[in-house]
């Protein structure tokens, strides 16, 4: 059996990690944010649609390699869209189970993160 220190110990180490993996997420939905904006941000061209799904390797050879590039332009786009998407959602479950352990810890939260973020930097 745990003693209220322990499971103290315990929560805020929890919660240092998770705040950790928030601020992970963060830095992933911010990278693919800024990648965003150097491609392209309009509906798929009429002549490229068709090669919306179709892997690099298997487009038809007679394309031009600017083609290829706007339709891996596009491809990676729709990528990073779907990704910023799964990041924020996978952020948003992080988030709850910190507040969860926030509210567990109480008033005391931010000083006892600091306090455990500190000893891992010794």
């Amino acid at each position: 059996m745990l003693t209220d220190q322990e499971r103290q110990a315990g929560l805020v180490m929890n919660a240092f990690h998770r705040e950790m993996e928030i601020y992970g997420y963060q830095i992933n939905i911010d990278n693919y944010t800024t990648m965003l904006a150097a491609l392209p941000a309009d509906d798929w061209p009429a002549d490229l649609e068709a090669f919306r799904t179709i892997k690099t390797e298997d487009l038809p050879h007679e394309l031009t390699d600017d083609q290829v590039a706007q339709i891996g332009d596009y491809q990676y786009r729709d990528r990073l869209r779907v990704l910023v998407r799964t990041e924020k959602a996978e952020q948003n479950k992080s988030i709850r189970i910190r507040d969860v352990i926030k509210a567990q810890i109480g008033a005391d939260y931010d000083s006892l993160v600091a306090a455990f973020k500190a000893s891992q930097a010794q």
